[in-house]
C-alpha cells in the first residue's frame, strides 16, 4: 500500500505527533510512503524580497533548506515504522501537486492533516482539502492533529444505497483488512428531507414519508452487513450494529461519533440520497471541514 502525506513545513506542532497518529490510524507496517512538500510561488514575498538586499532567489534557497531538514526528520522519525519512504519537493499550488503527485506514484491513499478543531479556521488549508476531496482518485484521510489517542477501534461507514457508497465500504474493508479483528464497524444511513417539502407538504404526509425513509434505511444497512460478511469482516456482534438517524447528513454522523466514541467516519465522496438530491461528496466535503473526527473519503 502506498500512501501520500503532504507536508506543511511551517506547521511543527501538527507535525509533531505524525508517526504517532499514523501507527494509530492505519496499517502502516507495510506501506511504502511519500512525503510532498509543494512550494508555490509567493508575489507579495517575492516583491519585498526584490527590495530588499537578498533578493527572491535567496529567500526561496532558504525555504527549500528548511523544508528539506523538516522532511528529513519526519522520514527519519517514520522509517522505522514502515516499508520505505521516499521525499518529494514540487513546485505548484498545493492542491494540484498532491493530484498529480498521487497519480504519478499510484497512491492508495493521501492523507491530509489539520487541526484538532476542523479545517474551517483555515481558509487557505480548506480550500486545499475541498479540491482534493473532489478531484483526487485516490482515498482521502483528514487526520485531526492531538485527536488521535488510541488505536482505531470503532468506526462509522456511512451509507446512502447507492453502488458508490457499497464500493466504500468493500475498499475500507479491503485497506484495514490487516486491523479487521480490532475494529468494530458501525453502519449509518441518515434520512435528510429537503426543508422546502417539510415547508409545504402535510404533517402526516412528512411523517409517512420519515417512516418510509426509515425502513428503506435499514434496509440499506441490511445491504451493507451482508457486504461486511462478504468481504470477510465478521461483526463482533450479530447483526451488525446498524443506525438510521434523521436530519443533516453531516452533523448527524458527527453527532453520532461523538455519542458512540468513534474514531474515523467513512463515506463515498459520490452517490444520492433517495429524496435530497445532494451529492454524497458534498456531505463528505462538510464533515472534513467542519468535524472534530478524522474523515476517510473513498472516490
Amino acid at each position: 500500500m502506498k500512501l501520500l502525506i503532504p507536508i506543511d513545513v511551517w506547521q511543527e506542532e501538527t507535525n509533531a505527533h505524525l508517526a504517532q497518529d499514523l501507527g494509530l490510524m492505519v496499517p502502516l507496517a507495510q506501506a511504502s510512503l511519500v512525503l510532498v512538500y509543494a512550494m508555490q510561488s509567493e508575489p507579495h514575498l517575492e516583491k519585498a524580497a526584490a527590495a530588499s538586499e537578498y533578493g527572491p532567489d535567496y529567500f526561496y534557497s532558504e525555504l527549500e533548506k528548511k523544508a528539506k531538514k523538516h522532511l528529513d526528520d519526519l522520514a527519519a522519525e517514520l522509517k522505522s515504522s514502515c516499508s520505505s519512504i521516499e521525499i518529494m519537493f514540487e513546485h505548484g499550488s498545493p492542491a494540484k501537486v498532491i493530484q498529480s503527485v498521487a497519480k504519478a506514484k499510484g497512491a492508495d491513499l493521501t492523507i491530509i492533516r489539520g487541526s484538532a478543531a476542523g479545517l474551517l479556521e483555515s481558509v487557505f488549508l480548506g480550500n486545499i482539502v475541498s479540491q482534493v476531496i473532489k478531484h483526487s482518485h485516490n482515498a482521502v484521510l483528514v487526520l485531526r492533529a492531538g485527536v488521535v489517542e488510541a488505536p482505531l477501534q470503532k468506526v462509522i461507514i456511512a451509507l446512502d444505497g447507492s453502488e458508490q457508497s457499497k464500493t466504500a465500504l468493500r475498499q475500507f474493508c479491503n485497506l484495514y483488512q490487516s486491523m479487521k479483528q480490532n475494529i468494530e464497524v458501525v453502519l449509518a444511513h441518515v434520512v435528510s428531507i429537503p426543508g422546502a417539502w417539510r415547508f409545504i407538504s402535510p404533517v402526516e404526509f412528512v411523517a409517512t414519508l420519515e417512516d418510509n425513509l426509515d425502513m428503506a434505511g435499514k434496509a440499506i444497512l441490511a445491504e451493507g452487513e451482508a457486504v461486511l460478511l462478504e468481504c470477510g469482516w465478521k461483526p463482533k456482534t450479530m447483526p451488525a450494529p446498524m443506525i438510521v438517524r434523521t436530519g443533516d447528513p453531516a452533523a448527524e454522523l458527527d453527532r453520532l461519533a461523538g455519542e458512540i466514541g468513534a474514531g474515523l467516519i467513512v463515506l463515498g465522496a459520490q452517490g444520492k440520497n433517495a429524496v435530497q438530491s445532494f451529492l454524497l461528496g458534498s456531505v463528505a466535503e462538510a464533515l472534513a471541514l467542519k468535524s472534530g473526527f478524522p474523515i476517510l473519503v473513498f472516490n
